[in-house]
């Protein structure tokens, strides 16, 4: 199951595997509270619209990005990815008609690709190898979008997380990001603690058709 990255696997599948068994409330296994959560969600969904699309949510935690989906109303083919067996068990209790995978996303062979990839949240604790392993992520993610990737970050702007957890300065991740692809999306202006990086195959102007250019 494990591969180069044991290490920083191993401590994140125990660490998220505790959480999904311990804690009381969804909210607190994804260790969001609702309202910031769900921002994220918006700030995606605000840009992208995945009705008719197929989505793969990498690090689903209890697939709460579906149950948003739900809630506006998006008709998507939703496709759940977790480190964790606890929280892919949690999620087909909630949503026994979905698919739903665990292990080593690196390498995981779904045999197909994606509209969109997203990553909400899942690179936010202090663990072995942290970034070697979110730069792997980000460019297996990128693989198998058909149109972009998606990722939410920490940011290292905002000061008063606690020792646990991973903050990131936008500058690297932006760097990081343009070395897999130059079509590359920046916001930094949705929560004061939190970024996102989209990775997209191609530029606006070839993947947006409503543009008004003549």
């Amino acid at each position: 199951m494990f591969d180069k990255h044991d290490s920083y696997l191993r401590q994140t599948q125990a660490y998220w595997d505790n959480k999904a068994t311990t804690a009381k409330s969804d909210a607190e296994r994804v260790e969001w509270s609702q309202r910031s959560q769900r921002m994220r969600f918006e700030t995606f969904l605000m840009t992208h619209d995945l009705q008719n699309r197929s989505v793969l949510d990498v690090g689903c935690g209890v697939a709460d990005f579906r149950t948003h989906l739900q809630r506006r109303n998006v008709d998507c083919e939703y496709v759940g990815f977790d480190i964790s067996p606890e929280m892919i068990r949690h999620c087909k209790e909630r949503f026994p008609d979905l698919r739903f995978e665990s292990g080593n996303f690196l390498t995981w062979e779904p045999g197909r690709s994606f509209d969109y990839t997203v990553a909400i949240g899942i690179h936010n604790i202090k663990v072995d190898g942290a970034y070697d392993v979110l730069e792997s992520t980000t460019r297996k993610q990128f693989e198998l979008s058909r149109i972009a990737a998606h990722v939410s970050l920490l940011t290292d702007r905002f000061h008063g997380f606690a020792p646990h957890i991973q903050a990131w300065k936008v500058e690297d991740i932006m760097a990081m990001a343009l070395a897999i692809t130059p079509y590359v999306v920046i916001r930094h202006d949705y929560l004061p603690n939190d970024f996102s990086i989209t990775l997209y195959r191609d530029p606006l102007i070839d993947r947006c058709n409503d543009l008004l250019l003549d």
